[in-house]
């Protein structure tokens, strides 16, 4: 398994690089991604036609890296509209390799028997939850979290438009809650840049931004830029 140490909490707000197209996979080696991030996600949703041709060969020039693998859903946030045992059967296929995986919380029941499996093999797992309308209640934050804890996640992690510079507190006091499991979060839209960094200063454990050319979420900062903004601004 790629990285089995790895586990929350962290001592520093990590950074995770997307990769949103097969070129900029392609093209990136352990080194350059050294440089840019702390993790490389493999958004396996936007990747499956390359998958179904390569499988994990898709990957492998990475290994050595810390690797997450998503697959997200269409209902939150992937252009393809993949069944849900083709994205079960997609992270599945990544086990040996992963550092870490994403189930989106709204999936768990569905997912039980591959979240048991993570479990067992000790492969730690956030649980995200994304809203592109708007910033949900703290209530609904808290249900999903909660079900997360449960199901064994290591992190909640939750990502929400931003439409109104008042809601930067909001989501800045929402990060700092204790919602009983390390969390990430973020703001998505025209204010996301800002949130990402305020976010990543009151503690996100895991701070999104992009690797290439084409970002996976809107608002997304490149991934090194955005690292190094947060090494300026959230000093040891």
């Amino acid at each position: 398994m790629s990285e089995s140490h790895f586990s929350f909490p962290n001592s520093k707000p990590l950074v995770v690089g997307s990769f949103g197209d097969h070129d900029s996979l392609t093209a990136s080696t352990p080194a350059s991604l050294a440089l840019e991030c702390d993790l490389a996600e493999i958004r396996l949703d936007l990747l499956s036609r390359e998958f179904s041709r390569q499988g994990p060969d898709l990957w492998a020039h990475l290994l050595g890296f810390p690797l997450l693998f998503t697959a997200r859903s269409h209902a939150e946030g992937s252009p393809f509209d993949l069944s849900l045992e083709l994205r079960k059967n997609l992270l599945k296929s990544a086990l040996t390799d992963a550092a870490l995986i994403d189930i989106e919380a709204a999936s768990i029941m569905e997912m039980s028997q591959l979240i048991d499996e993570m479990n067992t093999l000790h492969i730690p797992w956030i649980a995200s939850f994304h809203n592109f309308e708007r910033l949900p209640e703290p209530e609904e934050l808290m249900s999903r979290a909660k079900l997360a804890k449960e199901a064994g996640a290591s992190a909640f992690k939750f990502a929400a438009r931003i439409h109104h510079i008042d809601e930067l507190p909001i989501l800045a006091k929402l990060q700092v809650h204790d919602f009983g499991l390390p969390v990430a979060s973020m703001g998505m839209g025209a204010l996301a840049p800002v949130s990402r960094l305020l976010c990543a200063q009151n503690g996100s454990v895991l701070n999104y931004g992009y690797i290439g050319k084409t970002e996976t979420a809107p608002g997304q900062w490149p991934a090194k830029l955005l690292r190094d903004c947060i090494r300026a601004s959230c000093p040891l």
